[in-house]
């Protein structure tokens, strides 16, 4: 029996090898991702229409409209959710190198600006038009810093947090991706 679930996966992992090296336009292809305080981070793959390659950083964000708090019922909100992501570039050195700047700016000063270009999420797994998000350090209210990305949403300006530890554990995730599915980055 165990031989026969470990020969099921090692058939379904070959496959999902064989499908990932063709990737369809239009697709997210996930590698890695992480979730913290009700955001979900993620690098992923994506090819464009015209044939255009890239790796992928998602922010995701959650921008509460309306809540309703109260002791009887349960709380209720309405809550409108985007996503903007950040391009890392368009091969595995190149994305592993951005992830490294991205982590050496916790090193610099508060105030340090810093502008990406990022696309943003339009639903159905599908990314919109180029854009620039500004990323700026600032200092946690109980030590230490964090990374802001404010990016347009629409007519509005938004912004979400990327903690250090995320980048951390999305940077292992791609280093592993990679050993497991060589073939699979360019």
């Amino acid at each position: 029996m165990k031989r026969t679930i470990l020969m099921a996966i090692f058939a379904m992992a070959t496959a999902m090898c064989a499908l990932a090296q063709n990737i369809p336009a239009g697709i997210r292809m996930e590698i890695a991702d992480s979730e913290r305080d009700d955001s979900e981070y993620s690098i992923f793959t994506y090819k464009d229409d015209d044939g255009t390659f890239g790796y992928y950083l998602g922010l995701g964000r959650v921008m509460d409209y309306v809540s309703i708090f109260r002791d009887d019922i349960t709380d209720m909100s309405f809550a409108d959710i985007k996503e903007t992501c950040i391009c890392l570039g368009g091969t595995y050195d190149e994305a592993l190198a951005t992830l490294g700047s991205i982590l050496e700016l916790y090193d610099k000063d508060v105030d340090t600006t810093v502008e990406f270009q990022g696309r943003a999420a339009t639903g159905a797994e599908r990314l919109g038009e180029k854009d620039t998000s500004l990323c700026i350090v600032q200092k946690k209210p109980l030590g230490g810093k964090r990374l802001v990305f404010h990016f347009n949403c629409g007519k509005r300006q938004a912004q979400t947090y990327l903690p250090k530890s995320v980048v951390k554990e999305l940077r292992s995730g791609l280093k592993i991706d990679k050993k497991l599915h060589p073939k699979q980055h360019r």
